[in-house]
Parts: structure tokens; C-alpha cells; sequence
């Protein structure tokens, strides 16, 4: 196997280290948009390339000995703001890839690290891969935009994992949430999140690619958990004050539960089912 990682942030870095124990078998190319890490990357692959996923030319060179591609695509800039970069990272790089893809032949599998944020507000209620897309508000518009393009290809298996709220080493839930100790905060708190460790979006990306694995799947834990909840028990944990929430939320705050049926279907296991086996919402290091 051929496989180029597009894109080495957190998720792509994780499962570049996870596939080491594969090499030289497993032909692995990296690609980065920042000239500062090739360093970083090139003990773990067999090619780093410098590479802007909207350029034909730059794309063309980092895949074209590709049988399987894996794009974790991040933008840069601040995304609450950004959203002409947030197009240019999550539609115009799958513009580019489908262009691309006549000169492509050996490419057999593209699978895409998307989100869950396309789903939008359920009230709280339970969804799934047959449930609609209501992006709403927010960029979950132009990530759906960047799905329907990679679901417009033909000839080639494509698969979208629609990762939850990434966790794990380097991001923190307790250093994340301490801030918010003896706080109030508006609302009730009761908005449901969806999680998911980096050890799993790395393992479903493996899964994805050994077993290729097409349309949509829902990556996420087994523990849909309302902020509240999630806050207070990591305040708790670390012996905080708790947060004092101020009354009922708005409409179209309630979040969503996320069911990850499919992906147990398809045979893969999770590492970390729920936000904490052992008592600690954060994990320091990968076990």
C-alpha cells in the first residue's frame, strides 16, 4: 500500500505514528503547509512534501503514487472568523482534488477526517448517518459543502468520517475547563457534546483504511454528555469550584447525541468508549 497523509495537525500526526510499526511495507507520504516542520516529519515517512491542497500542482505531486489518501485538513487563521480561509481549506482542496483526479489513476481510496458539526441542533435528540445535515449557523455550511464534492466522485471509494470534539495528549479537558471554576455562565448547561480520543480517530482512520470503508460513519464515544456535566465533573475532579449556571437556555442550544452504531458495525473497537473509565476526564499520555 501507497498512502499519502494530506494535512499532519493532530489527527494526521497521530496516525503517522501509528502506522510506523508498518514500515517499509506500508509507503507512507506526509504533506505540511509549513516549511518549519519537514523536520519534525521526515523520520516518519518516506516522502514530506510541502504542500497547499488547493494547489493542482503541489496536490498532484504528493499523490501520484498513491493507492489511499487520507486528508486531515485544518485552516489557518481563526476559524470563529476566518471564513474565507475556512473555505479555501475545506472546499476549494476538494475543488482541486476532484480536478485532479483523471491524472490520478492509482488513487483507489479517499477518506476525509470531516466533523459532526454538519449535523447542527437536534434539540438534544439522537442522530445518525441517515439523519439530514442542518448545518445552521457556524461553518458546518461549508463543511457539508466540502462532503457533497467528495461524495460527487465516481470510480473511487470515498469515505467521510464525521469525527466528535477530539481529546487526548496536548489537549487537555481539565486545563481546557479549570478557567471556568466558580464562574456563572448563561443557560442551564444541559447542550449535549459528543468526544472523541485522538488514539480513536486515528484507530477508525486505520480501520477505514485497511477495510475500505465508503460513505459515511459517525466517529465518536459512547457518551454523549451535557456541558454541565462534563464541566462539573472535571471541576470536581480537581477539587475546583463549581460553575453556577443562570437559567434556561436559548432555542436551538440543545446540541446533539451522536449514535456511533455504524462504526461498530464495521468491526472497529474503541479505545476510549467514554470520556473516562478511570475517573479522569483528561488523559496526560497515550496508553
Amino acid at each position: 500500500m501507497d498512502l499519502t497523509i494530506v494535512g499532519c495537525g493532530y489527527v494526521g500526526l497521530a496516525l503517522a505514528e501509528r502506522l510506523q510499526p508498518r514500515r517499509p511495507q506500508l509507503k507512507l507520504t506526509l504533506t505540511t503547509t509549513s516549511s518549519e516542520r519537514l523536520e519534525q516529519l521526515r523520520p516518519l515517512a518516506d516522502r514530506v512534501e510541502l504542500c497547499d491542497a488547493t494547489d493542482p500542482a503541489q496536490l498532484r505531486d504528493a499523490l501520484r503514487q498513491s493507492s489511499n489518501a487520507v486528508f486531515c485538513l485544518g485552516p489557518k487563521g481563526d476559524r470563529q472568523v476566518d471564513a474565507n480561509g475556512y473555505r479555501h481549506t475545506f472546499v476549494d482542496s476538494f475543488r482541486c482534488l476532484t480536478s485532479l483526479l483523471p491524472q490520478l489513476p492509482e488513487l483507489r481510496q479517499i477518506v476525509y477526517t470531516g466533523s459532526c458539526s454538519v449535523y447542527g441542533d437536534a434539540e438534544g435528540d439522537w442522530v445518525d448517518e441517515q439523519t439530514p445535515p442542518a448545518p445552521g449557523r457556524g461553518h458546518g455550511d461549508v463543511l457539508l459543502e466540502g462532503e457533497q464534492l467528495l461524495n460527487g466522485i465516481s470510480g473511487r471509494r470515498v469515505c467521510i468520517l464525521r469525527l466528535g470534539a477530539l481529546y487526548g495528549p496536548g489537549r487537555d479537558l481539565d486545563r481546557r475547563l479549570h478557567g471556568l471554576a466558580g464562574l456563572e455562565r448563561p443557560g442551564s448547561g444541559s447542550t449535549y457534546s459528543n468526544w472523541l480520543h485522538v488514539v480513536d480517530a486515528a484507530g477508525a482512520l486505520e480501520a477505514a483504511i485497511d477495510a475500505e470503508w465508503a460513505g459515511l460513519v459517525n466517529v465518536v464515544n459512547d457518551e454523549p454528555i451535557r456541558l454541565r456535566d462534563l464541566v462539573g465533573r472535571s471541576l470536581q475532579r480537581q477539587g475546583l469550584a463549581p460553575v453556577r449556571w443562570l437559567g434556561q437556555d436559548e432555542p436551538g442550544s440543545g446540541g446533539r447525541r451522536i449514535r456511533n452504531t455504524r462504526l461498530k458495525q464495521l468491526g472497529y473497537q474503541l479505545q476510549h468508549p467514554r470520556l473516562d473509565q478511570s475517573g479522569v476526564l483528561a488523559s496526560s499520555q497515550v496508553p
